[in-house]
């Protein structure tokens, strides 16, 4: 066990609220128990999540303040608990930090389980590293629930946010026959340049008719990752026996046509080994939209109001 009154500075909440409630704080850097490690954070991933957390609608342990915020995270650790094997000091990780009781990754350091953590795929670099672990688990949990494999015809909606661009490249690896539904031009270029067999603008009048065209007989497996009445009108161009996936915080939720299964998946961390065997196949791109420091996490999650491609971060520590 390590003991530390060592000070960091954090952008952590004193109530739920609205942006003006995620403030920097300096507070002690967390303990690292048996099976923890302490990370020195580098980047930082902005998330929905962290809003709804900020607000006080996603509540997942005992609450109590000040709370620091972040789901995700990518750095360098300086410190593991005992019984830890598979890390050692100096080690480049990436790691989830979700629902996390000795807080989250908008701070200087962070403690988690070694579960929660993996080594940097080859390729990549902090910056995609800090905005991939929520997106890329998220991802690879809802293409395994679709039962993603050579030949699959799946339908995309979302190919150009955060999990979708992500989503997009680990299916097409996994042999996957992809028709990404994008957001604006900039989007639908995107999702092209990242492998896309045919990508279109989901606010365009053509959307069904060309899906129609793309899988005549109807798509196999479909990925929503964004909520709109536009979504629910090709989710009917899903055959019989296929399936439709879509994580947490999806609203309106899909509805599955009769003959057609629903799933819901969300980030799972026992599939980080997996993920980095996907990412080192090929090039694999993180995009990221902008970035901010962490003094500016509230600026960072206005930010997601915006159209913006691929992932928000903050950069911490030697950033």
């Amino acid at each position: 066990m390590q003991t530390t009154s060592q000070p960091m500075k954090a952008m952590a909440v004193d109530k739920f609220g609205g942006f003006d409630k995620l403030t920097l704080h300096t507070l002690p850097v967390p303990t690292v128990d048996t099976g923890e490690v302490l990370i020195r954070v580098e980047v930082a991933g902005v998330g929905v999540w962290d809003v709804m957390e900020r607000e006080g609608e996603l509540v997942y342990n005992e609450v109590h303040f000040p709370r620091v915020l972040g789901g995700e995270c990518a750095g360098t650790i300086t410190a593991v608990g005992d019984g830890v094997e598979r890390f050692a000091v100096g080690d480049r990780v990436y790691a989830q930090s979700f629902m996390n009781d000795k807080g989250g990754s908008y701070a200087e350091y962070v403690v988690v389980s070694e579960k929660t953590v993996a080594p940097i795929p080859d390729g990549l670099d902090m910056l995609m590293a800090g905005g991939l672990p929520i997106a890329g688990l998220t991802a690879l949990s809802n293409l395994k629930a679709l039962l993603t494999g050579d030949g699959t015809k799946l339908i995309l909606w979302g190919a150009s946010g955060g999990v979708g661009h992500v989503a997009l490249q680990l299916a097409k690896r996994m042999g996957a026959s992809v028709f990404a539904i994008a957001s604006g031009a900039d989007g639908v270029e995107l999702v092209k340049q990242l492998g896309a067999d045919e990508a279109v603008d989901g606010h365009g009048d053509d959307v069904g008719q060309r899906a129609r065209a793309f899988a005549p007989d109807g798509f196999d497996a479909a990925l929503v990752l964004v909520g709109s009445d536009n979504v629910q009108s090709t989710l009917s161009l899903v055959r019989q026996g296929g399936i439709i996936a879509f994580p947490n915080g999806i609203m309106p939720e899909p509805k599955a046509p009769d003959g057609v299964e629903l799933k819901k998946a969300n980030a799972d961390p026992m599939l980080f080994d997996q993920l980095n065997r996907l990412i080192g196949i090929d090039q694999f791109q993180v995009h990221i939209a902008q970035t901010f420091p962490l003094e500016a996490a509230a600026q960072a999650q206005s930010a997601m109001k915006q159209h913006y491609l691929g992932k928000i971060v903050l950069r911490v520590n030697g950033q």
